[in-house]
């Protein structure tokens, strides 16, 4: 699903809500390394003056491999998260050196031309909840042989 900045009136609020029984959601979250096998989403987007804020909220389960014993195993996820995108024009105003990114500079992402791609704003969000090493349990042994 894409919205159309162009579109989108100053501090009019416009909300979106969705699971998985969209086909555009199913497709955002097919390259997601763990099967997803519900989830679900809640979205405002505001336009305000230069930024387009995003403010969101998703859960949901999905079905990971343990990285010890290779069985899958049910994990329920949730997460809210917020964005700022701006326009970006192709250049980075700053002083072009090397600086220490703080908490607050990662809600800043640029916006690449008129379309804002929701599903994968939520693919990348998804990504950054779920865990990197799942483990089916704390006591797990490892594959039996």
């Amino acid at each position: 699903m894409f919205i159309n900045v162009s579109n989108l009136k100053p501090d009019q609020i416009q909300e979106f809500k969705g699971d998985l029984n969209q086909d555009w959601l199913k497709q955002a979250l097919s390259s997601v390394e763990h099967e997803v096998i519900e989830y679900r989403f809640d979205l405002t987007v505001e336009k305000k003056g230069e930024f387009i804020e995003l403010d969101g909220a998703f859960s949901g389960k999905a079905m990971p491999e343990c990285v010890r014993c290779l069985e899958k195993f049910e994990i329920p996820f949730q997460n809210r998260f917020r964005l700022f995108l701006y326009k970006d024009e192709g250049a980075y105003v700053g002083d072009g050196g090397e600086h220490e990114l703080k908490q607050d500079d990662l809600e800043f992402s640029p916006l690449k031309g008129d379309k804002i791609d929701v599903g994968e704003i939520l693919r990348e969000q998804l990504i950054l909840t779920l865990p990197d090493y799942p483990i089916c349990n704390t006591l797990c042994s490892g594959i039996n042989t």
